[in-house]
């Protein structure tokens, strides 16, 4: 039990009691989780709340473990609905808010202007004590590869050995960061004069904004990060899918994510399901054991963030989960590349025709998002890949123009849309399938002669989190390898698709 308390969060006690002045009840009886350091033994990769990397080899980042035994689907938390961090809670802190900036870009707007300087706690007087648990940086994030100047040698090699499509997707989530940045910018600009209860902070920021200071951008990325990286669904608008729909709650976010079944997760109130809550702050957020076992006292409570791709945790967490054909043969992996940069190089390479094709796609609803799965078998390209290929071989690949009865000739393409035919033709099935083979074929040499390069390449050893990131790139090609080899061979064993 010693042990165990000398690896309690520092500043677990403070959060607890800052909790309790919103009404949470944190006594001994009511609180069966605590926020303890997180041994690395664990064949799960997971991101850690303060260190931000993949545990898969050595350290210890924080997760949240069980005080006692707990039976199934038994409630874990209750988070007031004051000590959340989302547009209800910060609106009224903030002039017009609500009309200029988004949920997510507000949150980092506040948590950018609290952010806790070096080891210090926020000086924020409403959610510092929150603030002050969050992760004091994010240099392992690939999106601070991209964005920031620190380690810029480092972090250009490890940008340069990302596969390509994982690149596209990280200069996405590049791009939404970019934008909101801008946003908010010209908020604290326009609306600094409406601020008077954070002058003392606006002003030095809207100074630093005007000499362009490099500090402020960090700060922000560091900020969105943050909300990033940690925001759950929780209902606060009347539509169920309005993008404002979305919090930051303190302690859940100390849990580590999972990929398997055996996870809490959040309890909705039977309110909340079919319209907005009453109250103007929500409802009280609540968390449940796992439903399927027994919890026992020690034992760490994940979260699931969702059936999500190694791309989309690693562009947007900034870690990915253990891959391997043995895991794949169980289904206990998702085995999930996507071909965006084939496909755009296959659609621009037919000009003027490429260009229509292309508009046709997005008028569908078929542009983009073209994928390979492993699971369920046979390994398979998703339908949204296998639609936009048979247009590409829909016209003979040397056209180049649009043809006169273009339109007219589209009409068996699209009956593969409506389920009213199962294929074009059975030369565009060969054609497409054939191209989908050379793809894989050429995907997995690519992704062999990475390997091979990254196994040589040398990193330095501090920070260690270098040669975890290194690891991270490893096994998003090993996944490439993986999926690509699998596809190729359902095409070459002639699996329907």
């Amino acid at each position: 039990m010693t042990d165990a308390l000398q690896q309690v969060h520092p500043d677990w006690q403070t959060l607890l009691d800052w909790l309790a002045t919103h009404g949470m009840d944190t006594s001994s009886a009511a609180i069966s989780i605590q926020a303890r350091t997180s041994p690395g033994s664990s064949s799960l990769s997971r991101v850690t709340p303060h260190s931000n990397i993949v545990v898969q080899l050595e350290g210890a980042g924080y997760g949240l473990f069980a005080l006692r035994n707990c039976d199934p689907a038994t409630q874990l938390l209750s988070v007031p609905a004051s000590a959340l961090l989302n547009m209800a809670t910060l609106s009224n802190l903030y002039p017009r808010a609500r009309q200029h900036l988004t949920a997510i870009q507000l949150m980092s707007l506040h948590l950018f202007l609290y952010r806790p300087n070096g080891s210090q706690p926020s000086s924020d007087p409403i959610f510092g004590p929150y603030i002050s648990t969050l992760p004091r940086d994010f240099e392992s994030h690939p999106l601070t590869w991209l964005c920031s100047g620190k380690l810029e040698n480092t972090s250009s090699l490890l940008l340069s050995y990302l596969p390509p499509s994982i690149a596209l997707a990280l200069q996405e989530v590049c791009n939404r960061y970019r934008s909101d940045w801008a946003i908010v910018k010209q908020y604290i600009q326009q609306q600094s004069n409406f601020l008077p209860s954070l002058c003392e902070i606006v002003r030095p920021v809207i100074r630093a904004l005007q000499l362009k200071a490099t500090q402020c951008e960090e700060d922000f990325l560091w900020a969105w990060l943050n909300v990033n990286t940690r925001c759950l669904y929780y209902r606060l608008t009347q539509l169920a899918s309005d993008k404002d729909n979305v919090t930051m709650c303190p302690v859940i976010d100390f849990a580590n994510h999972t990929n398997h079944s055996n996870h809490m997760s959040p309890q909705e109130p039977v309110a909340g399901r079919t319209k907005a809550p009453s109250k103007s702050l929500g409802l009280n957020f609540e968390f449940i054991s796992p439903s399927s076992t027994v919890t026992k006292q020690d034992d760490e409570l994940f979260l699931k963030y969702g059936a999500h791709s190694n791309q989309i945790l690693f562009v947007e967490y900034g870690f990915v989960s253990e891959i391997s054909a043995e895991l794949l043969l169980r289904g206990d992996a998702i085995g999930q590349i996507a071909l965006q940069s084939e496909l755009l190089d296959l659609f621009e390479s037919r000009g003027k025709l490429g260009a229509w094709m292309k508009d046709i796609l997005r008028t569908e609803g078929y542009w983009g998002d073209w994928t390979l799965h492993c699971q369920p078998p046979p390994a398979h390209p998703s339908f949204r890949l296998i639609t936009a290929l048979r247009l590409y071989h829909h016209f003979p690949i040397k056209e180049m123009t649009v043809p006169p009865n273009a339109a007219s000739a589209l009409e068996s393409w699209m009956a593969t849309i409506m389920g009213t035919s199962e294929k074009i033709s059975e030369e565009n099935e060969e054609a497409w399938r054939n191209s989908l083979l050379r793809i894989c074929r050429k995907r997995a040499s690519d992704a062999k002669s990475a390997l091979s390069s990254l196994k040589r390449k040398m990193y330095p050893s501090n920070p260690t989190w270098i040669s975890l990131a290194k690891q991270n790139i490893m096994t998003l090609w090993e996944e490439e390898l993986l999926v690509s080899t699998q596809v190729s061979d359902s095409i070459l064993q002639h699996e329907e698709f």
